[in-house]
Order: structure tokens, then sequence, then C-alpha cells
């Protein structure tokens, strides 16, 4: 008898093993799901700023921001590293700053010496943004994994509601322009797919 109340504590034990080895570790982090339910809910608050900087199309590229004041006091902040000559939506960053903090981001924005920041309607944003992720689209480029989270600060904002006209590209090709951060490997990815897409003629690399 007492032989088979070990195996049956044996049996409960495996099974209690196993159990904790097939369900999900618990994490201090929100998941992927977590943060879209929270950006999705920021999505519908109140806008603050919205910062598109002025001398994007000169630069080729810049970050959109757009910020909302959550209804605890708090503020969304997203900002969409956006390349109007070639890639899109090359990168992507999304916080939740408390008030006290809030005039210090505004303050690094427009204190940004290569951006020139400039306060934008929100459907302009948001179709600027759209826009130059088509046109890279088209060109076989996809956006930053992290823009998925970032977009969702756009919320409800109808980008047909702005009726300024964007071009894309410069000189009417798309101009692939080298970050600092962009590696060689991703250099030379970046140059075979617009050859693959446009030709050595139909592009500009820099």
């Amino acid at each position: 008898m007492a032989l088979d109340q070990k195996a049956l504590q044996r049996k409960r034990a495996k099974r209690e093993l196993k159990r904790r080895q097939t369900k999900p570790a618990a994490s201090g982090l929100p998941g992927v799901l977590s943060q879209a339910r929270v950006w999705a809910n920021a999505g519908r608050a109140p806008i603050a700023d919205v910062f598109v900087p002025s001398n994007l199309f000169e630069l080729g590229i810049g970050t959109v921001w757009v910020s909302r004041s959550l209804p605890d006091g708090r503020y969304a902040v997203a900002g969409i590293l956006v390349d109007v000559f070639c890639l899109g939506a090359k990168n992507a960053l999304y916080k939740i700053v408390d008030a006290a903090e809030y005039p210090t981001v505004l303050a690094r924005i427009r204190g940004n010496p290569t951006e020139s920041a400039e306060a934008r309607h929100p459907s302009c944003a948001r179709k600027l943004v759209e826009e130059a992720l088509a046109y890279a689209k088209d060109l076989g480029f996809e956006p930053h994994a992290d823009y998925r989270i970032a977009r969702l600060i756009f919320g409800d904002i109808d980008a047909d509601a702005c009726s300024v006209s964007f071009t894309f590209g410069k000189d009417g090709k798309p101009f692939y322009i080298s970050g600092p951060n962009d590696t060689a490997a991703m250099q030379r990815r970046i140059v075979k797919q617009l050859e693959r897409r446009c030709g050595p003629g139909d592009m500009t690399i820099s």
C-alpha cells in the first residue's frame, strides 16, 4: 500500500512538473498583445501634440511625433522615423511618460538641431507616414517591427481629412541614404532590392 502511495505521489509530481513546463512563463513586462491593448486604448485619448520636421523632404528622413494625454495624467508618446526618399518607417519608438517628464520630452523634440519640429494637423501626420509606408512597400520594404505598436497612436485620426499632397523619392527616383546604424549587410540587402525593383539606372544611392 505504501508503495502504491509513493507511486501515486511520483505520478502527481511528474504531472505538476509537466504543467509548469507548458505554462507560459510569467513576466514583469507586458507581452505584445498587452502592449497592443494599452496602445489601442491610448489611441482613443485626446491628442496632445503632433510634430513633423519642416525640412523632412529636404533631408529625406525625420521623426514624426504624436502624443496623447491619458486619463491618469500621463502621456503616450510615439515617434516614427520616416524615410520619405526610400524606406518608409525606418524605425519607431513608443513610451508612456509621467506628466512631470512630458515637458522634457517636448524640449528634446523641439530642440533637435537636425530636425526643425513643426506642429502639424494630426490627419496630415498620419497621411504622411502611411503614404511613405505605401511607397516603401511598393519598393519591397516593410516597416520597422516596432511600428506595429507605434502606429496605434494614430487611433481614429482620419488621414483623408488632410488635403496636402506628398511626393516621395527624390527627383522622381528612390534615393537610399545609408544611415549611421545601417550595417554593411543591410546596405547590400537594400541596394539589391532596389536593383531588382527599379534597375540600376532608376535609383540613387548615397
